[in-house]
């Protein structure tokens, strides 16, 4: 009796091991994983519906990879809106470093509405979601240096243009998003085209330093 009981003993754990060896291993949910399926959540579903619950159920395990890889959801968070900034910023940069005969500060705001056009739920992410991981300081630091460039502005008058532009940006990006209004791509070039073209006069002909009552300092290239 006592060598069966060994036996099947033995038979047991036999078959166990077998079966641990064909079974196929649980998946293991990286970083990366997680964050690219938290902004493909956010691109169908929106910016506010992230919840360890539903990620989980949305990725097909239960929450517990999430905490695995991050400490809590608010680390996970800042982490998808960091990547999706960094998407968004490195969007404008091509479409500044791209072979045209455009202008480069064109192509970059156009860039900026055509992102909003593309995936309206990934700009209103970093932009209107209380990110803290704004991509806007990058952004300035890139096409301050291009109006620089292109148009010889000083470092102040660059930076007062680039503020100018973009409160334009956002609000025709923000009429975009919340689906109030929709602009076609020529739409879009003709708007941003006039627009800018005044703000550009505005900055080069010295009339905001005589209402501010400053002095114009010298372009870089100057």
């Amino acid at each position: 009796m006592y060598k069966y009981k060994i036996l099947c003993i033995l038979t047991i754990n036999y078959y166990l091991l077998q079966r641990s060896r064909t079974m196929p291993r649980k998946v293991q949910f990286t970083r990366e994983m997680i964050i690219e399926a938290a902004i493909n959540m956010v691109r169908e579903k929106g910016p506010d519906c992230i919840n360890a619950r539903d990620l989980g159920e949305y990725m097909g395990c239960s929450s517990r990879p999430l905490f695995t890889a991050f400490r809590n959801m608010e680390e996970l968070l800042t982490a998808v809106r960091e990547e999706v900034s960094r998407r968004f910023a490195e969007r404008v940069r091509t479409a500044r470093d791209a072979q045209s005969h455009e202008p480069a500060a064109k192509r970059m705001g156009m860039c900026i509405v055509q992102f909003a056009q593309d995936e309206p739920n990934l700009y209103k992410l970093i932009h209107w979601t209380g990110n803290k991981m704004t991509p806007l300081p990058e952004l300035s630091e890139i096409m301050t240096k291009q109006y620089q460039t292109d148009y010889q502005l000083s470092d102040d008058d660059a930076a007062a243009f680039f503020d100018h532009m973009m409160i334009f940006n956002l609000g025709l990006c923000s009429l975009i998003t919340n689906g109030m209004r929709q602009f076609t791509h020529e739409q879009v070039e003709t708007i941003l085209r006039d627009q800018f073209s005044a703000t550009l006069a505005y900055y080069k002909s010295g009339k905001h330093h005589v209402e501010e009552g400053t002095t114009p300092q010298k372009s870089v290239n100057s």
